[in-house]
């Protein structure tokens, strides 16, 4: 199948005709041609480009037709210089490299002598004219002058186009045109700084370590896989040859905040709190870098301590208001994460670089809107990196890198009413003793994930390029082991759903659960699976106005194969209790995952600052082992996973056709009975307990992607980027029971020995369509950037990393259909406006800052009651009908520097968020059972104020 989708889509490329900012690596690259005063091509030109902070030199000579190439340049400032024999020198002085750049830079050299160089200084931004990438920069300035209240680098990725807060994910995310959050990829130093498990950033890594970093939302090089949305470069600090430092702080205290939404609504208006909840917040850390032998080693290394002691507001129903359930909780992190790097110039040809970085945050309090004191997790733990990267030249026109990485993320989850997570948690009481309770204004007890979702990675990536005549080729693979460690308490303590607001009472059955779920069996597993990437790629300089970039990517994903281990043993268990055949197949890989990708990029007038960019290509993210744990714990170590819901007649075991109602009240009565203990499944007259299973031919999610646009420099100092994209997500993950059949207006169990069997399957869409446009300005110490996103994004399923299923989660005629559940997706908003920037004025004091609008995002009206004669969940409306708020903000900061001497510099700030104190509305709740149906549970943070210094040095 994907065979056949690669095929056409080879033939698509054909028809398409890619934006600036390229990134093949996390170094950066110059190429150029040289050519006499009548244009005539020169060979054995020499060319040198030398770091201005680390005397860092590579040298080569140009081509037979003229061309040069130098890859693997760390990114920073350099001067560049053409010499030959009898002619003048030509040189480049302060041409600054970003991270991924790929910079064109063509020279002409006039006959003339030695002492007669030419010199350029400071030209304006450099037009790329070879890369197709769309995304941005963000520079050391925006990094270090834009106020960011968590101190997260990544929150600065959405001041690019086409990248707002993703869904689908654990915790907040980023959606990359449209896409889950969990379907980037984020690389640090070249290596990979992911959670496979969730798909979010593992390591936390202080914003004022990070030099700069790419922000890639489309059409990639094929280096770059095992992501369908976007892409994070980034790099961290190095030390040159000169001792550079900081030391800063940063302070919140709640006497400077606003009072926040008190989560809930009076005659139809929002209420607040009096005073902010109690918060005291201290940030420091510091850097050095610079030499230990001047010209060749260096070294840099940071520390930071977060000590931040805060409260959240619950957006509880009055019901439990009204019994005295605490609304403002304690919440609390700790973190105190350390780097050590250090850069090696061996000589000329060859540069090595080692990092090592560590955290180990700490979080208390986690939870939702509606999660009260009992369920509010501890989450964190150890998380360590290394990376090693060794560039080197080895010939003129041959050039390779050789990286390692190695890292361990194991924070466990602790559950408060228990003290402990994991097995242990089990040991503590009978099953149901920590259950989870839900109901529609409130959720009690323990989550269903505790104990430990740990990782190891291990990942070897080789590199080489070569330069022929006018191409440049670059070949490289990758082979990647994930080892994943399972000690978690899935469904294992049992969870229950309520339909009201009631408290439990045995003797009102308006308090009984209609919903539960348990889990009985192995909780402990460990896997260890290899991958392998390979890529090929060419950027072809047809000739000086067009450059095409041609590249093909296969990965092989063996993360299905995590539980083929088990299968058999759960065979011959499910054989020896129930008899029949074996139902668990292994899974097997998917083998023909081939990415063809394709730009485009042409400078149509020699004197007009003018590109026009195409690209297409296919991007494979990868299987996420949250899936595979899933599939283990609740099928292949169980006995079953056991889910009974008085709503569904399929996971009814009560149901009678001739009486949907009493059926529902059977089944009600008979869970109250043990509550919250495990119910008594032996007077069920139906098999209740099922499978979550992964579909054999299981395939990896992909999004096809194709863009067009142009860049234009108005002037010196302003650029304006506008591209369409599209991107359409295919083989999107969800489960679906596929022991269900719809016979009639009756669910229908082909294996009578299960009752509901949840298959992780291909059945899933996203389409998005969007127009990006870009507005940059810089001049002197003034810095601008207006991003515009206007975006459509739809999907068929509502399904994020912790799995889900359908509305009608039952075969028709043989077939799923998820017709229902198309509509806007849940990332779906219409208009994203982000301006950001910083302007200094006399006596060194600084203002900067960050306005951001997004339209509202869309919700579901949903119901717990049968509307209709069919088995499923009904939908009031059709999905996403509805939308919430819109998301507007304007965030500031003050800056003020005094100098000490020429190299000491000392800077309080006072950076003020949220500062027209908007209300920023979310969670709106669609359930008709809900007492605020229609209305928000919760809202973002009114203003907010952080105060802070900086000592650099």
């Amino acid at each position: 199948m994907a065979m056949l989708r690669t095929v056409s889509f080879s033939i698509a490329l054909c028809l398409t005709v890619s934006a600036p900012i390229g990134a093949q690596t996390a170094m950066a690259t110059v190429r150029g041609k040289i050519v006499d005063e009548q244009g005539a091509v020169l060979p054995g030109v020499l060319v040198t480009v030398r770091a201005l902070e680390t005397n860092l030199t590579r040298t080569v000579t140009t081509t037979d037709v003229g061309e040069y190439y130098l890859p693997n340049l760390p990114a920073g400032t350099y001067q560049l210089q053409a010499t030959l024999d009898g002619f003048s020198p030509a040189r480049r002085e302060q041409l600054v490299l970003a991270v991924g750049q790929d910079a064109t830079i063509d020279l002409t050299l006039k006959v003339g002598t030695v002492e007669q160089v030419v010199t350029i200084v400071g030209e304006g931004a450099l037009l790329e004219t070879t890369q197709h990438t769309l995304g941005s920069v963000i520079d050391s300035r925006q990094i270090d002058d834009l106020p960011t209240i968590s101190r997260n680098f990544s929150d600065l990725a959405k001041l690019a186009p086409g990248v707002t807060t993703g869904v689908g994910g654990n915790g907040e995310t980023l959606s990359s045109n449209g896409q889950r959050g969990y379907a980037n990829g984020i690389f640090v130093d070249g290596a990979s700084n992911e959670w496979n498990y969730y798909g979010s950033q593992a390591s936390s890594f202080a914003q004022d370590w990070i030099q700069e970093f790419q922000v890639m939302t489309s059409s990639f090089a094929a280096e770059y896989g095992t992501a369908s949305g976007g892409l994070l470069n980034v790099i961290t600090r190095s030390g040159t040859n000169t001792f550079t430092g900081r030391a800063y702080g940063f302070f919140r205290d709640d006497a400077l905040d606003a009072a926040p939404f008190a989560g809930f609504f009076e005659n139809g208006e929002p209420q607040f709190e009096d005073d902010a909840p109690p918060l005291d917040q201290q940030r420091f850390g510091g850097f050095l870098g610079g030499p230990v032998m001047k010209d060749r080693l260096f070294f840099f290394a940071g520390l930071e301590r977060l000590d931040s002691s805060s409260s959240v507001v619950l957006g509880l129903s009055d019901y439990w208001r009204d019994r005295g359930i605490e609304t403002i909780l304690p919440t609390s992190t700790e973190d105190t994460p350390y780097i050590i790097k250090g850069d090696v110039q061996a000589d000329t040809r060859n540069r090595v670089s080692v990092r090592y970085d560590h955290s180990k945050k700490l979080q208390v309090g986690n939870g939702g809107a509606f999660d009260t004191a009992e369920r509010r997790e501890t989450f964190g733990g150890p998380v360590y990196n290394i990376v090693g990267n060794w560039t080197s030249s080895i010939t003129n026109t041959a050039f390779n890198e050789l990286r390692v990485f190695w890292g361990s993320n194991k924070p466990p989850i602790i559950c408060p009413k228990s003290g402990t997570g994991g097995p242990v948690h089990l040991t503590l009481g009978p099953p149901g003793t920590f259950a989870g309770r839900l109901y529609p204004g409130a959720n009690f007890g323990c989550t269903v994930f505790t104990g430990l979702e740990g990782e190891e990675n291990l990942n070897l990536i080789e590199n080489f390029s070569y330069v022929t005549g006018q191409h440049q080729f670059k070949f490289g693979g990758q082979a990647s082991q994930v080892r994943t460690i399972i000690d978690i308490v899935n469904f294992h303590d049992g969870r229950w759903i309520h339909p009201f607001d009631a408290e439990f009472d045995i003797n009102d059955p308006e308090s009984w659960p209609d919903v539960f779920t348990g889990n009985v069996g192995g909780t402990t597993a460990k896997t260890n699976i290899w991958g392998f990437s390979f890529f090929a790629q060419d950027t072809w300089r047809v000739s000086d106005a067009l450059t095409l970039n041609l590249g093909l990517r296969y990965d092989l994903d063996r993360s299905v194969e995590a539980g083929n281990e088990f299968v058999d043993d759960k065979n011959n268990r499910i054989v020896a209790q129930l008899g029949g055949d074996p139902k668990v197949t292994k899974t097997n890989v998917d083998t023909d995952n081939i990415a063809p990708r394709f730009g485009l990029t042409w400078k149509p007038l020699e004197d007009m600052p003018l590109t026009i960019r195409g690209a297409a290509g296919l991007f494979y993210d990868q299987v996420h082992n949250n899936f595979n744990a899933i599939y283990i714990i609740n099928s292949l170590l169980s006995d079953g996973i056991i889910t009974l819901d008085a709503t569904n007649p399929g996971l009814n075991p009560f149901f009678d056709a001739a009486d949907p109602a009493g059926s529902r009240e059977v089944l009600r009565e008979s869970l109250a009975q043990n509550y919250p203990f495990f119910p008594d499944l032996s007077l069920a007259p139906r098999q209740v307990r099922g499978l979550n299973l992964l579909d054999p031919d299981l395939q990896v999610p992909y999004t096809a992607q194709y863009t067009a646009g142009v860049t234009y420099e108005l002037m010196r100092d302003v650029s304006v980027q506008a591209d369409y994209v599209h991107s359409r997500g295919e083989d999107q993950v969800l489960f679906v029971d596929t022991n269900a059949d719809l016979v009639g207006n009756q669910i229908v169990r082909p294996d009578p020995r299960f009752a509901g069997t949840g298959t992780l399957q291909n059945l899933g869409w996203v389409r998005y369509n969007a127009l990006q446009a870009e507005v940059r300005f810089r001049r002197g110490t003034t810095n601008l950037q207006l991003a515009y996103t206007l975006a459509k994004t739809s999907s068929n399923f509502t399904a994020g990393i912790f799995g889900g299923g359908p509305t009608n989660n039952a075969r028709i005629n043989g077939e799923f259909d998820l017709s229902e559940d198309e509509g806007p997706d849940n990332s779906d908003r219409r208009h994203n406006v982000v301006l950001n920037g910083a302007h200094t004025l006399p006596f060194d004091v600084q203002l900067a800052g960050i306005w951001t609008y997004r339209s509202a995002l869309p919700f579901s009206v949903s119901t717990r009651d049968q509307l209709d004669d069919d088995p499923f969940a009904d939908r009031p409306e059709p999905r996403n009908s509805r939308r919430g708020d819109s998301f507007n903000t304007v965030d500031f900061r003050l800056m003020k520097t005094f100098r000490i001497g020429p190299k000491v510099r000392v800077s309080g700030f006072w950076e003020l968020f949220n500062a027209f104190n908007t209300n920023n509305f979310i969670a709106f709740q669609g359930s008709l059972q809900s007492s605020i149906f229609g209305l928000p549970a919760d809202a973002l943070e009114k203003r907010r104020q952080q105060l802070g210094f900086r000592l650099d040095f």
